[in-house]
This record gives C-alpha cells, structure tokens and sequence, in this order.
C-alpha cells in the first residue's frame, strides 16, 4: 500500500491487519476506536466516524469486516459504509474476516457492505422498507437516513415523501442519498396523514417501517423488530418500539408497567414496524384527520379486522421532538379534534355518554406529575394536552373552532361508524 493519509476504525485498541500493511508500506494512520458503548444509536457512530472524516481528510479508510462478525463488529461496519457512503473519490479499505483486503470507492464500500450484511431483494420474506414523511427538516432527515444506511439488518428499501420543502431537503437526499425513492409533493399543504400513504402504497415489501424525520435508530432496530415480528402469529400487525424523547422524566420508561410487552389501542407512529398488507387492508391513515391522532384511529380498524398491535419496549428509538404533545394553537386544535372523531367513529355508545366526563376528569384536569410518573403510559397522544390548554394563548377559541369541526364531521363519522369491541380496545385515558 501506498503512504497515504489513512483513517484506520477498530472495534478496539491494536492494529488489524490491514492498518499492519498500511504502516509497513509507510502509511500516515490515524486510528478511530469505535464500538456501541456511549453510542445507543447508529446514527451517533456515523457521526463519530464522519466527524474523524472531516478532521483528518483522509486519503483512504480502512474498516471491519461485516460479513460473519459479531453484533457489535456488524454495527461499526454499517456505520462506516453509511459514512463513506457518499464521499465518490475516497478509497475505503474493506477488511474481511480472513483479514484479505477490497479497495472501493465509498458508494460501491456501502453497497458491498450491505450485500454483506445480508441486505435482500424487495420481494424477500419479511424484507422491510422504511417510510418516512418531512418537511424542512433537512438535517434531521439526514441523520435519520444515516441511521438507516447503518442498520445491521439493511432495509431493502427506503421511502422520502417531501412535502414540497423549502429548504435544501429534496436536493440533499438526491444528492447524498441515491437509494432512497423520493416523492415530492407539488405543495407543501398536504397533510401528513396524506404524505405517509404516498409512502404507504409506494412499498412492496412484507413489511415496512413507520418512521419520522426526526426520530434516529440504535443500529439493531429493524433486526430487533422484525425478529419479535417473526415470533408472532399473523394477526400482530404492528410492533411499536419504546421512544425516548428530550424533557422525558427521569425513569420514565423504567416504570414497570411500561417495560412489560403489551398489546394496546394505539402505536408510536414516529417508529413503529407494521405489516404492509394489515395496514393496506385497514385502509392506511384517514386522510381527513390531516395530523396527529392518527395511529389510535388506524388502529380501531385493526382491531375492528381481527389483527393487534403489540408495544415492544425491547426495541426503543430516540426521537428528537419533545416529550408530550408539541405546545401551540395547531397542535392543540388537531389533537382535541382528531380525539373526537375517532371516538365517534368507533367508541361504543356507552363509552361515548362517560367521554365527555373522563375527558375533562382524567386529561384536562391531569396534573403533570402523574404524567411525569408514567400514569398514562398508553394514551401518549394526551400527554400534556392539559398543559397545553392552560398555556397556550387563545387556547379557549381554539378548542371552540375544533369542536364546530366536531359537529361538521359527524355525518362523516357516523357513516363510517364501526364501533369497536376488542378487548385491546381502550379509551385514550390511561
């Protein structure tokens, strides 16, 4: 090998082979010890190793073999192909388990890296494809598609539907991200709802991954869901992960009754695995709630098939949006009004007379502290709506206008009304 300025990644401390050979043949190394401690998700180790990237402005990279290693030694590996992946003109130095040596450039490091970490065709069993919708978050999407170029189980396929952004969004993942299918609406004035179906339709694989712009991955996510997935019969149709979010109390996903896998009424729709033909079959997300709520609404027609959804907190995704729901007139008029029609739709008669009661009992009147405590584990949805009506200016007319959009939408509600009877089936209360 030549002197050139080489970044060498490692597992752990001491040379490979490969970095060996590279300082025999009077390399300039420079070596980056990288593993999964202190890094709980794939895009952390990304940025590590795009970070020793910038700083260095190495000639070529030497990286772990993937093929045949272990957990942690896949999901460096991964990392280093989602970092390179990219960057055309810079050498990367695969090493193999053997320690024989395949020099590429970075986009053909990351596509031998994933055939080597098993990636399969779009009609494989149980090949996933991630779906996400964004709008100007460019960044954010960014660090998110890192995280899924470092999965250690590849995704076969992945889905950007922009919402007509104005900011660098649409150019930067054609640019950097050549992969991934990307839609782009002719408007930004689709709701979110309507963006995700797009998503939703487009994949062809068995399953498919629900997921936010701004929520990243610990590297075993899609390995560790399709698994639990694979464990169950196939009236399961969706996995939901645990997600921790900024603001999140201390402990909070410690509490008991939230570390024990449970079926429930609803899912984390900012990272969440389904199976594509349940939610097809259920008819995707009602458009007309445009945002929020929608989960617990496509899941009262799940459970109203026959099918569950089981919350997984093994499997646990970080999620950048605050903690509850997001404070402001907007959120606060959706999530007051989007609750109502989905418990017109579906909630039985006579849980329909006690809801006006509970809602104003056990959420608007909900101190904050049982929240914090984790006493409304399931109902994530209202966390902090109580807050939100109390904080947020005008709050009154804003709850006055969603409830004229109530009482516009009941003749729609009441043509679609499909009470649900299933035991899962809850009130957003709990």
């Amino acid at each position: 090998m030549s002197a050139l300025r080489t970044l060498v990644v490692e597992l752990v401390a001491g040379e490979s082979r490969a970095a060996a050979k590279a300082r025999a043949a009077g390399a300039e190394l420079r070596a980056l010890e990288l593993g999964l401690a202190g890094h709980s998700t794939s895009f952390t180790l990304v940025a590590r190793v795009a970070a020793a990237l910038d700083e260095h402005h190495p000639q070529r990279v030497i990286v772990p073999a993937a093929k045949g290693a272990s957990g942690e030694r896949r999901a460096v590996a991964a990392a280093c192909a989602a970092a390179v992946a990219w960057r055309t003109g810079l050498a990367v130095v695969l090493e193999g388990a053997e320690g024989e040596l395949e020099e590429l450039d970075g986009p053909l490091a990351f596509a031998r890296t994933r055939e080597a970490l098993g990636a399969t065709g779009l009609q494989a069993p149980l090949a996933a494809t991630a779906v996400i919708s964004t709008w100007n978050k460019c960044a954010d999407v960014c660090a998110n598609l890192d995280g899924l170029r470092a999965q250690v189980r590849p995704f076969s396929d992945i889905v950007v539907v922009d919402n007509a952004s104005s900011d660098a969004t649409a150019r930067t993942i054609r640019e950097r991200y050549p992969e991934v299918r990307l839609v782009v609406m002719p408007h930004s004035a689709y709701g979110a709802c309507e963006t995700f179906n797009i998503g939703f339709a487009s994949a062809v694989t068995p399953l498919l991954a629900i997921l936010d712009d701004d929520v990243v991955l610990p590297p075993d996510w899609l390995e560790k869901t399709v698994a639990r997935l694979e464990r169950e019969p196939e009236t399961t149709a969706i996995v939901s992960s645990e997600v921790e979010e900024p603001g999140m109390p201390a402990g909070y996903l410690e509490q008991e009754h939230l570390r024990r896998e449970r079926y429930m009424s609803t899912f984390r729709g900012c990272a969440s695995l389904a199976r594509s033909a349940a939610i097809r079959r259920a008819g995707f997300y009602d458009e007309r709630l445009f945002i929020y709520g929608n989960e617990r609404d496509l899941t009262c027609r799940l459970l109203n098939l026959g099918f569950r959804v089981l919350q997984y907190p093994s499997a646990r995704a970080f999620h950048k949006t605050p903690f509850g729901i997001k404070m402001g007139k907007r959120s606060l008029y959706y999530h007051a009004r989007n609750a109502w029609l989905t418990q017109l739709k579906y909630a039985p008669l006579g849980d329909l007379a006690r809801l006006p009661w509970l809602v104003l009992t056990k959420v608007l009147m909900r101190g904050e502290s049982s929240e914090r405590k984790g006493q409304v584990s399931d109902a994530t949805g209202t966390i902090g709506i109580g807050k939100s009506v109390r904080q947020t200016p005008g709050a009154l007319g804003v709850l006055v206008r969603a409830a004229w959009s109530v009482l516009a939408n009941v003749p729609y509600c009441l043509k679609h009304r499909a009470p649900c009877r299933a035991p899962d089936f809850e009130l957003p209360l709990k």
